[in-house]
């Protein structure tokens, strides 16, 4: 896990501040999704590292994020990476999620912080913000914002994590055309 986490590092410093690390624990938390279901961290954490995304409908950014996190979810989901989508559009916004998904064809699952207590347990102050979590609940990657110089630092944290899955060049491809 060592050096994961350094593998990580390294590629946070090649992006030049676009990416930060943060050595810390994520805090778990009990969330519902878009089914009714809970969703807790720790359970997640059982299965795989977590890639936590705070996202809202009316956020701009969050939306050009949501192509390339499909592909990460689409390639490291197998291999027990959990892509975590949490909406904190509010009650009164909750009506606009699915269909804002669909339109999107974005399947990967998303939980509901209607109170955005989760979002500032977790220190998010800007939305979109994506948090890398280790399997050791470690914090190992933490973005803030999007562009493709982040998506691509992003994609190199997740591909250190999964080395037997390859690098993914056409989603590295695909963070320069995003912009």
């Amino acid at each position: 896990m060592k050096t994961i986490i350094q593998t990580i590092t390294i590629a946070a410093s090649i992006t030049l501040g676009a990416a930060t690390l943060k050595a810390a624990s994520a805090p778990d938390f009990n969330l519902r999704n878009l089914q009714g279901a809970r969703v807790n961290l720790k359970n997640l954490l059982a299965r795989g590292p977590v890639l936590l995304d705070f996202w809202a409908t009316y956020c701009k950014p969050c939306v050009k994020a949501m192509p390339k996190l499909q592909k990460i979810h689409e390639k490291y989901g197998k291999s027990g990476l959990t892509v975590l989508g949490v909406n904190v559009d509010g009650p009164r916004g909750q009506n606009r999620i699915k269909p804002f998904l669909r339109a999107r064809r974005v399947n990967f699952p998303i939980a509901l912080d209607s109170d955005s207590a989760v979002m500032r347990r977790m220190q998010v102050n800007v939305l979109p913000t994506t948090l890398l979590i280790t399997t050791d609940g470690e914090i190992a990657l933490r973005q803030v914002g999007y562009n493709s110089k982040n998506a691509d630092a992003l994609l190199t944290a997740v591909a250190a994590l999964f080395p037997e899955s390859g690098h993914d060049d056409e989603a590295n491809a695909d963070a320069s055309a995003d912009q």
